[in-house]
Order: structure tokens, then C-alpha cells, then sequence
């Protein structure tokens, strides 16, 4: 819409104005012509370029440690919790008793079925013994061959119930294991379910475990920081004020952005060391690869929900729909939307799309 163009619109829109609230009377063309020519009017405008600068960007988050991995141990056997070893905040190591469960019923069962077993390995024995004696028989014929036959099925028979035992104590004795849980690795316990004496049913949760000499950083950032941090291996962080900054090894960068929150996450890992899982950090981005940003003065750009700027086209107000980032000392970053060199009015203020202006200034 050129300067012209706007003139007409507004001359008509004046000029509807004025009839129809000074339909008869003598002033009313002399008010709405003054009206008009102050809306015609062209305001004086002063036009800036956005400001390149090369810089590593730099954001402060707040952020959450986490364990590195967390395990909830389990019952493998169903029976009475007999004993708790463990309370939160205790650290233990690989193969660290947690809980027991019933260990005195396990055990008489892993010594039955091992009683067991020896009792079928001598009927084993027994029927190859008399075997072997009916095979030298019926080779003379002095038995029948059914007698024969009768005497390697009992052989058979005995030798599938030493199976049958060894598999039943191999059952027992894990059984007689698994009553004793155990921490899969080092950790530290975070929370603990089992009470002595409560019945434990298989697959009942009694302590949970925050795993790992390590302990996770975390934290979300805003969406627009995406291209920044190409190459990052790592970043600053502070948990207690006055603390010097420990630094974290990159983990993983969240492939997504979440909609709601228009953010995406960071985390990186830490030694444990005296970092406790759920406490704050105060995380330090810095973008690795210097970056070209563009900057405007806050007070060129339009407050609305969608950001925009104001330029001057044909001698009238025209609007650039643009993506806004950081604010920094009254300036604010422009990260889409505007080429480097273009140049925006700098001070918007009373200004609307297609409003005539006349620029006084360029910086």
C-alpha cells in the first residue's frame, strides 16, 4: 500500500466520519477536515540497522542433579521379610546383602532337594547294576527277553528321576539365592519399602537404588538456543552460592522441543562426589562456535504475542513478522525475520501498518 493509496483511504473514511456525526450541521465538514488533515499528516521517523555482533552466547538455567540410573530391587521369592540391612542414604557395592527374605525355608528346601537327589542317584545305581547283571543273563538265555526289557526301562526310569532331582536342587538353590537381595552395583539407597516381618510376594519392590559413581545435570532451554549449540561437550554448573564451577561432560541433547514449554533438555554428567540427587543447579550454557547475531533496540520492536518490527515502504508504516531471542542492556536479539543491514524504525510507539511517515534519521 503506497502513500497515495492510504491518503484516498483515509480521506474516505474521514470524510463517511464527518456526515454521519454532523449530518446538518455547519462546523461538522470543517471538523472532519481538520481530523483528516492531522490523520494525513506524515510523522517523522527514525530508522536503525540491527546491530551484528560476533559472540559466544551465553545462557543461565536453572537446572536439577539426578541420579545417573535409579533401580527399584525387587523380590525374586515369595516369603517373610527377615532382615533389612540397608536404610536410605546408605551407599553399598556390588553384591551388598539388601534384604532377606525367609532364608530358613529356603534352606531346608535346597537340603531336601539335595537329599532327594542322593536317593535317586542310588536307585540309579541299583538299576545299572542289575542291568548290566540281566544283559550277561539274557545273552545265555536265561532269561526272557522281556525280563530283560523290563530291566532297562526300571534303568531308564531311574535316570530320568536323577534329572528330574538335579534340576529340582538347581531350583532350590537358587531359590536359597535369591532370598538375599543383593545391590547390582555400587549406588546409594534413595528409598527403602521392606519392614521385617511384612510378607514379600514376587516382584514386590523393598528398596530402590540410585546407581553410579556419576550423577546427572539437567536442564531445559529455550527452544531458540537450538543452532547454538552445535559442537557442545559440556558446561558449568553451581549447586550451593559461593560454590566454584564444576563442569559437566555432555550426555545427550533432547532431539525435540517440547510444544507446551517450547524448550528442549541438556543433560550432562558429573562425579557423584557430595552431589545429592534433586538438588538445584545453576547451569551455564555457552554456545561453542562464535555466532553472527543480529540485535535491535527493545524499542523498535512491536509488544504484542507475536513479535514484530516496523519498517518504512513508499512513505508508509510496513510490519516484519520476526522471531525475538535474548534481551541484553535495551537491546533485543533478533533471531529470523531480519537480514543483516535492513533497517527498522527505532522508535514504534503510536505507529500502526500503513500509517504515512516521513524519515528524519538513520543510524
Amino acid at each position: 500500500m503506497n502513500a497515495r493509496t492510504v491518503s484516498v483511504v483515509l480521506l474516505s473514511a474521514f470524510a463517511a466520519l464527518a456526515t454521519a456525526c454532523h449530518p446538518s450541521g455547519a462546523e461538522g465538514p470543517a471538523v472532519g477536515r481538520e481530523d483528516l488533515q492531522k490523520a494525513l499528516q506524515s510523522r517523522p521517523v527514525s530508522l536503525v540497522a540491527a546491530e551484528v555482533r560476533e559472540e559466544h552466547p551465553t545462557v543461565n538455567l536453572v537446572g536439577e542433579i539426578r541420579a545417573f540410573d535409579t533401580v527399584t530391587m525387587a523380590a525374586e521369592v515369595a516369603g517373610r521379610v527377615e532382615e533389612v540391612s540397608v536404610e536410605v542414604g546408605d551407599r553399598v557395592e556390588a553384591g551388598d546383602p539388601l534384604v532377606q527374605i525367609d532364608r530358613e525355608s529356603f534352606k531346608l528346601r535346597r537340603e531336601q532337594a539335595d537329599a532327594e537327589l542322593a536317593a535317586t542317584r542310588a536307585q540309579l545305581d541299583l538299576a545299572a547294576r542289575e542291568l548290566e547283571r540281566k544283559r550277561d543273563l539274557v545273552s545265555d538265555k536265561t532269561i526272557s527277553q522281556a525280563t530283560f526289557d523290563q530291566a532297562e526301562t526300571a534303568h531308564d526310569l531311574a535316570k530320568a528321576r536323577v534329572a528330574a532331582s538335579e534340576a529340582a536342587l538347581a531350583m532350590a538353590k537358587r531359590d536359597f539365592d535369591r532370598s538375599v537381595v543383593r545391590a547390582p552395583s555400587a549406588g546409594v539407597v534413595s528409598n527403602r519399602t521392606a519392614v521385617v516381618g511384612q510378607w514379600a510376594d514376587v516382584g514386590n519392590g523393598v528398596v530402590t537404588l540410585a546407581l553410579g559413581s556419576a550423577v546427572k545435570i539437567a536442564a531445559r532451554v529455550p527452544s531458540h538456543w537450538v543452532p547454538y549449540l552445535q559442537g557442545l561437550e559440556g558446561f558449568d554448573f553451581t549447586v550451593r552460592p559461593g560454590d566454584s564451577p564444576r563442569h559437566a561432560k555432555l550426555y545427550s541433547i533432547d532431539p525435540v522441543v517440547s510444544e507446551a514449554s517450547r524448550s528442549f533438555e541438556v543433560v550432562g554428567t558429573a562425579p557423584a562426589a557430595d552431589l545429592t540427587p534433586g538438588l538445584f543447579a545453576n547451569v551455564t550454557l555457552v554456545s561453542p562456535e562464535p555466532v553472527r547475531t543480529l540485535w535491535v533496540p527493545a524499542t523498535a520492536v512491536v509488544a504484542s504475542d507475536t513479535p514484530r518490527l516496523l519498517t518504512v515502504e513508499d512513505g508508509a508504516v510496513a510490519v516484519l513478522k520476526v522471531q525475538t531471542g535474548r534481551r541484553d542492556d535495551g537491546m533485543v536479539e533478533v533471531v529470523s525475520g531480519l537480514d543483516a543491514g535492513q533497517e527498522v524504525i527505532r522508535d514504534v510507539a503510536g505507529l500502526s501498518r500503513g500509517l504515512p511517515v516521513t524519515v528524519t534519521g538513520q543510524e
